[in-house]
């Protein structure tokens, strides 16, 4: 009898925006290393390692406040659930999706469709076609909401979180 241990994890790139899916099993974690995940693009998204206390810590690059997070997880969390959504501490906007492969790919179709949804609402889907344009207007926007979040208390999340600036390859 087979055991499917593995999950999957889905992480949108901040770089070049595709959505990376990555399959994970505990035995990769197993040896006390860490596992580091790239792009197609080639940049790193993601960083997962085992804990000395049996946890494990997920590094990843945001896309919704250009930081990089940490994220102490359960070993339910990571092997056990259906589907963990991780939200970015600053903007609270889904980055990250755990869990098994089907609920993991509905909810990044569900958040797909929902960004959309806002995208059509807001009439911006002609700013989408110029990069500049876009990367331009995006990183105005994360820069107000950071001045907004940077003296107000954030709370508890369900996952405890830190954040630093990540480093961009050039």
């Amino acid at each position: 009898m087979l055991i499917n241990n593995s999950s999957v994890v889905a992480v949108r790139c901040p770089w070049c925006g595709s959505i990376q899916m990555n399959s994970i099993s505990p035995f990769q974690l197993s040896g006390g290393g860490g596992l580091t995940f790239n792009c197609q693009c080639g940049e790193e998204l993601f960083t997962l390692r085992k804990t000395e206390s049996g946890g494990y810590q997920l590094k990843i690059s945001c896309i919704a406040c250009d930081c990089q997070h940490i994220y102490k997880l359960g070993y339910k969390d990571l092997w056990k659930t259906e589907v963990c959504i991780l939200s970015c501490l600053y903007t609270r906007i889904e980055v990250c999706f755990i869990g098994r492969r089907e609920p993991v790919i509905e909810a990044v179709e569900r958040y797909e469709r929902e960004l959309d949804d806002i995208i059509n609402e807001l009439g911006i889907e002609e700013f989408l076609d110029d990069d500049d344009l876009w990367f331009e207007s995006f990183s105005q926007f994360m820069d107000t909401i950071e001045k907004v979040n940077f003296s107000k208390e954030l709370g508890k999340n369900k996952v405890d979180s830190l954040a630093e600036r990540p480093e961009r390859s050039k």
